[in-house]
């Protein structure tokens, strides 16, 4: 099991510091620090809540059709595709709560072998900043697919809701990972100057 990150902070804290960079005075800096530590409390209580809730959903709509259909022989129509759109959506918002909290799987044989405090930080920047990368050339995939969606009105085979409902939460999720992958590597940037070899 990995050991706890140094850098298992939110939005707040990189607001926080954007505070404390700018002038004291300055107002609109206050204000987006607000805002992003509301942002973060708000995916942080939400974020579970939703999970939580969207799990609970797919397993009752999953044991409801799997009922209906060989029990009771009377499927309802649409209720696969529901428990598809609530799984799109808890799959996201699973991924950034993940990337919040850096609680996702870990391979990370590298940390082993490197031990000091500073070589785990030069580790963690390395990765935090591929991901942010890789992040960010999904989530500019992901608004163009989004963008496209919602300007052909595709619409989906069973209930013909707009597709743009469940693929939304590819940008959703991929906006956020970004964010929070974004202030892990500007505190492993940060940590990498600080800590003593």
């Amino acid at each position: 099991m990995p050991e706890p990150s140094p850098c298992r902070v939110g939005l707040g804290s990189i607001s926080l510091k954007l505070v404390f960079y700018r002038k004291r005075g300055n107002k609109m800096y206050k204000r987006i620090a607000e805002i992003l530590t509301q942002v973060d409390k708000w995916m942080d209580m939400g974020g579970n809540f939703l999970i939580i809730l969207g799990g609970s959903g797919i397993a009752l709509t999953v044991f409801l059709q799997v009922l209906l259909r060989y029990v009771f022989k009377h499927p309802i129509f649409g209720l696969e595709e529901l428990s598809r759109l609530i799984a799109v959506w808890v799959y996201f918002i699973g991924a950034v709560y993940g990337t919040r909290e850096e609680s996702h799987v870990f391979g990370d044989v590298a940390r082993m072998v490197f031990k000091t405090p500073r070589a785990k930080a030069i580790l963690g920047f390395l990765a935090s900043f591929f991901s942010l990368i890789t992040c960010i050339i999904f989530t500019v995939y992901s608004y163009d697919y989004t963008i496209w969606l919602y300007e052909t009105g595709e619409r989906t085979t069973g209930l013909w809701w707009p597709r743009v409902i469940s693929v939304s939460s590819m940008l959703f999720g991929a906006v956020f990972m970004a964010a929070y992958l974004l202030v892990k590597t500007i505190n492993y940037s940060r940590m990498t100057f600080q800590v003593n070899k």
